[in-house]
């Protein structure tokens, strides 16, 4: 079969994946979001040679992410959130220089968050919560000069906070909630006024409320 798109959106499908999607090479899209699937992601789909997104949200899938999937160079979109994978996210990751959205909020991974991520570039939507493990430095995201969305929710991260996230001006969404930050708000985040949403409830910050906040700010 030459299919490019499968998307099962919200049908209550049950039952694991079938292995014997990685046969259509041809594969561009597989949504199978919000549905009740179970068992794990099948290896063999680190052979799919065309793939950009895989969208798994919402399901009751667990196990290990395999690591076939770091061959997938061309993947764009990969979201897995709410759902009960185990282990940790892998450092597989940075092959994929061509992803722009990563969804990970409530997989059930733990932390840290691999340091490789960093390679990441591309990416305008990033969005991690709610990890177990132990706690971590802030990753470094300071060359994803594109995103629109940063979301690393309950992630176990302590230090301060990055000063060149003032930097990153594209941004519509940063929330930093329920982490272990500690320090004062940097000064270079005047530069985010124009930022829709910051959410940085949760922590251990200190010091003064900046004044951009309180008269330039819509939602924080």
């Amino acid at each position: 079969m030459k299919l490019v798109n499968i998307s099962l959106l919200g049908n209550r499908v049950m039952g694991p994946i079938p292995k014997e999607l990685a046969n259509i090479s041809t594969l561009a899209n597989l949504t199978l979001e919000y549905n009740q699937l179970t068992g794990t992601i099948p290896p063999e789909f680190g052979n799919l040679p065309h793939i950009e997104k895989l969208l798994f949200t919402s399901n009751n899938l667990t196990g290990e992410l395999p690591g076939t999937l770091a061959k997938l160079t061309t993947l764009k979109d990969f979201r897995i959130g709410d759902n009960n994978f185990t282990g940790s996210i892998p450092d597989f990751i940075q092959n994929w220089k061509n992803i722009t959205k990563i969804v990970m909020q409530g997989s059930g991974l733990s932390g840290p968050i691999p340091s490789s991520i960093a390679t990441l570039t591309q990416l305008t939507d990033l969005r991690i919560s709610d990890l177990n493990g132990n706690e971590s430095a802030f990753p470094y995201v300071g060359d994803m000069t594109h995103l629109k969305t940063l979301i690393l929710r309950s992630c176990n991260i302590v230090g301060q906070l990055p000063a060149y996230l003032g930097r990153m001006t594209k941004l519509k969404i940063l929330d930093l909630s329920f982490n272990n930050l500690t320090g004062p708000i940097p000064d270079s985040f005047s530069s985010l006024s124009k930022t829709d949403f910051i959410y940085l409830t949760g922590n251990s910050l200190s010091g003064a409320l900046p004044s951009w906040m309180q008269t330039d700010g819509d939602v924080m």
